[in-house]
This record gives C-alpha cells, sequence and structure tokens, in this order.
C-alpha cells in the first residue's frame, strides 16, 4: 500500500500518455517513481521503447515532484512542458516491454514558474538515461 495519493492526482497527463504508475518516494525538491513498459504504451515500437523517449517519463516525475508539493499544500496540480534538454546521456538504447524502470528527478533550482531538475531512469541499479531539464509550470491566469 502506498503512502503517496494515485498518480493520476499529482500528474495532469491523461491516461493514453501516462508513463508513471506510482511515485515511491518523496522530500522537498525531489521524488521518485516507478513505471513499468507497458505494450500497449503509445511510445512503444516492436516490443520495445526508445529510452530517448524517456524524456517524456522524466518531465512527468517532475510533474509529480511538483505535483504533490501542490497536493500537500492544498493546491491543484499545474500544467507544464520541457523547454530545455541538457546532459542528455543514454545508457541503454531500447527497454523491452514489461521492463520496470524508476525515476528520479532532483530540483537544482527553481521558482513558481519554472524548474530545472536532475533526472535518472534506472533499470535495477543499471543506469538507462539521464538528462537535465528546464520546464516552466505558469500559474493557471
Amino acid at each position: 500500500m502506498s503512502a503517496f495519493p494515485p498518480i493520476e492526482s499529482l500528474l495532469p497527463h491523461g491516461e493514453a500518455i501516462r508513463q508513471l504508475d506510482r511515485l515511491i518516494e518523496w522530500a522537498p525538491g525531489r521524488a521518485e517513481c516507478a513505471m513499468q513498459v507497458a505494450p500497449d504504451s503509445r511510445l512503444v515500437s516492436d516490443g520495445a521503447l526508445e529510452s530517448v523517449l524517456l524524456l517524456e517519463a522524466m518531465a512527468q516525475a517532475v510533474a509529480v515532484c511538483l505535483g504533490y508539493e501542490a497536493y500537500g499544500a492544498g493546491h491543484g496540480v499545474r500544467n507544464g512542458m520541457i523547454v530545455a534538454c541538457r546532459q542528455l546521456r543514454v545508457d541503454v538504447p531500447r527497454i523491452p516491454v514489461g521492463t520496470a524502470l524508476r525515476i528520479r528527478v532532483v530540483r537544482a533550482r527553481g521558482n513558481d514558474e519554472s524548474s530545472h531538475f536532475d533526472c535518472s531512469v534506472f533499470r535495477g541499479d543499471e543506469p538507462v538515461v539521464s538528462a537535465s531539464l528546464t520546464l516552466v509550470h505558469p500559474k493557471p491566469d
């Protein structure tokens, strides 16, 4: 049983594009999420996920990190988007369907409208992909 709310409560993504299964650890500015590469994912082709497409899962983990902060403060989650990706490193080119992954994100800096996170994806203890992402998440009008 998770101590955290369901992922759909923390992530403003619909089921069709949602990659993450659950939040497994959280502290201010940090989160770790779990996902399993699903055979029906729109990002899967020929039985595997191209690891570079895990940029979406990393961005979603950032959204979950910020979403849980908002949830705890009694606010709703906000939409955001990646505006920059630096230091992309791909250690494993393709991930087979059914593979369990952990996505870790750590805020390097940020404010109410933008954030910079260092992100990593692991298969067990094996690094799969990492990147530094800058995201905007403006306040709703």
